[in-house]
C-alpha cells in the first residue's frame, strides 16, 4: 500500500511539513469535542453511559443530528448500539489498558498481527452498527465511524461521505485504518517526527485525532 497523496503527502509525494500540520491543527474547528472524547473514553462503563455521552457529543458536533437518522431519537439509537456492541468495545478498551502501550500511539505500537486482528474486529463491530446508523439515503458508514471514533479515538478515524467517496474510495473501515497506519508510518519515516506530537498545545494527542485534521483538510471542494 503506497502513499496516500492527499493527506500527509502532497500530490508530488512530498511529506507535508510538521509546521503545516501544526497550523492546520491550530485552526481545526472540532478540537474541543475531540479533547473531551479522548479524555472521557479512557474507561467504559457496563451501562453504556460513557459511550452514549461521547457518541452524542461527536455526532452533534459533526452536524449529524440536524436531520436524518439521529435527528429525533439519538439516545434510543445509541442505547441500541451499545446493547449490540458494548461488550466488544469494553473488551477492546480493556486490552488497550492492559497492553502497557501508549494510548496516543497505540495503533503503531501494536505488533502487526495484533493490529490486523484488531482492525478485523473493528470492521465486524462496524457492520453490527450499520442497521442502527443506516438511513433512507445513506448506508450508515459515516455515523458508525463517528460513533466508534467517539469511544476509540486511538484506533478509529471519523469519515464523512465526501471522504468515503473521494479520498478513501472504499466501504471497509478496516481498509481505511490500514491505510492510515501506513500513511503515518511513511510520514514519520520521512520527517523524523511523531504525528501525535504535532499539536503544540498538547490537546489532540492520539494518532487518529491528528490524522483526522489532515483528512478533513484534504476533502475535495465543490463536491
Amino acid at each position: 500500500m503506497g502513499i496516500n497523496r492527499n493527506i500527509l503527502f502532497t500530490a508530488a509525494g512530498d511529506a507535508i511539513t510538521p509546521g503545516e500540520i501544526t497550523e492546520k491543527i491550530a485552526h481545526f474547528g472540532y478540537t474541543d469535542a475531540v479533547i473531551r472524547i479522548i479524555q472521557d473514553s479512557k474507561e467504559l462503563d457496563r451501562e453504556g453511559e460513557v459511550f452514549i455521552k461521547c457518541a452524542a457529543l461527536i455526532l452533534s458536533n459533526f452536524g449529524m443530528i440536524r436531520s436524518g437518522r439521529f435527528k429525533d431519537n439519538l439516545n434510543e439509537i445509541l442505547f441500541n448500539c451499545w446493547s449490540e456492541v458494548g461488550n466488544y468495545l469494553i473488551k477492546i478498551r480493556n486490552s488497550i489498558l492492559e497492553s502497557g502501550s501508549s494510548r496516543d500511539r497505540f495503533l503503531l505500537e501494536l505488533r502487526q498481527h495484533k493490529r490486523e486482528e484488531l482492525i478485523s474486529e473493528i470492521w465486524v463491530i462496524t457492520k453490527k452498527l450499520l442497521p442502527f446508523t443506516m438511513g433512507k439515503t445513506s448506508y450508515g458508514l459515516v455515523g458508525a465511524s463517528k460513533i466508534l471514533f467517539a469511544v476509540l479515538p486511538e484506533i478509529v478515524l471519523p469519515i464523512n461521505n465526501n471522504q468515503w467517496l473521494h479520498i478513501f474510495k472504499t466501504v471497509d473501515i478496516g481498509d481505511v485504518i490500514k491505510r492510515m497506519v501506513v500513511d503515518i508510518q511513511l510520514w514519520e519515516n520521512f520527517t523524523g517526527k511523531k504525528l501525535n506530537e504535532m499539536d503544540c498545545s498538547g490537546r489532540l494527542t492520539t494518532l487518529p485525532s491528528v490524522y483526522n485534521v489532515m483528512a478533513m483538510a484534504a476533502r475535495p471542494e465543490n463536491i
